[in-house]
């Protein structure tokens, strides 16, 4: 039982080099079998030691814990883990159609996979920099994955932009292993209190978070997001944006709670961050006409909105809000990029304004992405209204925040009302060809929403031990406040977006160069330093 961690990393890292090396259809199957593996392992890891998952620390050759290779878990860990095996499900079952998925593709993912589980398992710094590397590049061969010039030019941007990011992050631990002689993140943190040279301190973590904020596509550092996922794979793109943007916020809340002691006033300074991201992305989402670019922008503003609640320290309600937006948003924004995948496949178009009638072309498809669409703007008994209440009960009274979510709200609901209408008018094509598999992933997604809006209170109560009763989807206001965003998202969209006025364009048409984003980065190091360091 003890070993369970180290499997849950190599089966699918193993079960990708079988794979590769036999390059056969029928070997591809075993990637099914590797995820059964997985499951059941971690499943029985869960129920031997739930409430204790400490005891379970995994230090490789028996070495000392504070230098040597460790894993540990605990709550927060393995609820990422079951969220990482079910989005991996859902991507293997989406893709495995005739002849398909593509051994090479294959070996990417379920390699990918394996450098996941670790990241989120790993008790040492150096390992998590390994990690976070190694699913850079990982995810840069499955960004260009198609080959083609656009798709390379978004892999170089990514690759590049994200080494810089966690080059910097390499730089914070080693100014932490230069304080405390080891970069054992438990042994860290139980030592941060003692620590005298609190400038050495505050920098490393300047250095470890603004690393962070690449991988998490936080403002301003966002730009390669929207690029990746126009080019990607549709699969990709609902793991990208459902997981693997994901790994960057798990980061964030451990380092956060290694340095608790440190006596680092980070609330403040991440709700900005955060609330600037949701704004600028939702800005930039209502100015796109293309499908995936509209769900690329609203991945950046969801990630803004996680950020306000989990900007907030780890012992609040509030936090547990934007925990608990990473589970939802993982679910119906993997929903809306693979029906949004289905759709373009089948039209060949992924311009808004030149798809319609996919309600009569694709009705099963159709229904799936309402439930995606319900989800992310916040409607009652779907689950995206859950975590965003959350967050907004506990911002009620600060005036400005709340404001702020409001307004994020309204602009998303514009969206997804402008992007509503490939849905209707007259069936222009036929499909002849039925994706059952991929329709199996897309009703599981959508399934999933529909639960975690009707249960989350037995969910999060069993599992966090945090109650959420004062959250009721079935109070007037609720619905109220839905449908007055919807009434002004519709008037927002059919005067200022619709009519496509030149800072509409302008703001569609721009584009950040990669030396742009490198100084933008280096400006936020700056930043950083001055809020943590300086002042």
């Amino acid at each position: 039982m003890f070993l369970i961690p180290v499997y849950l990393i190599f089966v699918p890292v193993l079960t990708a080099l079988v794979i590769y090396v036999f390059k056969n259809k029928h070997i591809n199957y075993l990637a099914l079998v590797s995820q059964v593996i997985v499951t059941v392992l971690l499943v029985l890891y869960h129920n031997e030691f739930q409430g204790s998952y400490a005891d379970t620390l995994f230090v490789f050759g028996n070495w000392s814990e504070r230098v040597g290779i460790s894993l540990v878990n605990d709550e927060i860990s393995v609820s990422f883990m079951f969220l990482s095996v079910f989005s991996w499900w859902m991507v293997l079952i989406y893709t495995f159609e005739k002849g398909k998925p593509n051994h090479n593709f294959l070996f990417f993912l379920l390699f990918l996979q394996g450098v996941f589980l670790g990241l989120l398992q790993t008790n040492d710094l150096f390992n998590m920099f390994v990690f976070l590397e190694l699913m850079t590049i990982i995810v840069t061969i499955l960004i260009a994955f198609k080959k083609t010039g656009d798709a390379f030019r978004a892999g170089i941007y990514y690759v590049l932009l994200n080494t810089a990011g966690v080059l910097a992050f390499l730089m914070g631990i080693i100014f932490l292993y230069n304080i405390f002689g080891t970069i054992n993140i438990l042994v860290i943190s139980e030592n941060m209190h003692l620590v005298g040279d609190e400038t050495a301190v505050k920098f490393s973590y300047v250095l470890l978070m603004s690393g962070i904020a690449v991988k998490s596509a936080l403002f301003p550092v966002f730009s390669w997001l929207p690029r990746a996922h126009g080019v990607a794979q549709s699969a990709i793109s609902a793991l990208l944006s459902g997981l693997i943007v994901k790994g960057g916020l798990y980061v964030f809340i451990r380092m956060n709670m290694m340095f608790a002691d440190a006596n680092l006033n980070y609330t403040d300074f991440f709700y900005v961050v955060g609330a600037l991201t949701a704004v600028v992305g939702v800005m930039f989402a209502l100015s796109q006409k293309d499908m995936k670019q509209i769900l690329a922008y609203h991945t950046v503003s969801q990630i803004g909105i996680v950020m306000m609640g989990l900007s907030s320290p780890h012992d609040t309600e509030i936090f547990y809000g934007g925990l608990l937006h990473i589970f939802n948003h993982a679910l119906f924004k993997s929903l809306l990029f693979l029906g949004a995948g289905a759709i373009i496949k089948v039209y060949g178009n992924k311009k808004v304004a030149d798809v319609r009638g996919v309600m009569r072309t694709m009705p099963f498809v159709s229904a799936v992405m309402i439930i995606g669409m319900l989800s992310i703007t916040g409607a009652p008994f779907f689950n995206g209204f859950i975590s965003k209440a959350i967050i907004k009960y506990g911002i009620m009274d600060s005036g400005i925040k709340y404001w702020i979510l409001f307004v994020v709200n309204i602009g998303t609901a514009t969206s997804f009302i402008k992007m509503s209408q490939i849905f209707f008018g007259p069936q222009t094509i036929t499909v002849r060809i039925k994706k059952r598999m991929q329709n199996v992933s897309m009703m599981m997604l959508a399934l999933g929403c529909v639960l975690l809006g009707n249960f989350y209170i037995p969910i999060t109560e069993g599992y966090f031990g945090f109650e959420l009763r004062e959250v009721s989807v079935t109070t007037w206001k609720n619905f109220f406040d839905y449908f007055l965003a919807l009434s002004l998202g519709f008037l927002f969209y059919r005067y200022v977006i619709a009519p496509d006025y030149k800072p509409v364009r302008y703001i569609r048409g721009y584009q950040m160069s990669f030396e742009g984003s490198n100084y933008v980065f280096v400006i936020f190091l700056v930043v950083m330093t001055l809020y943590f360091v300086v002042f």
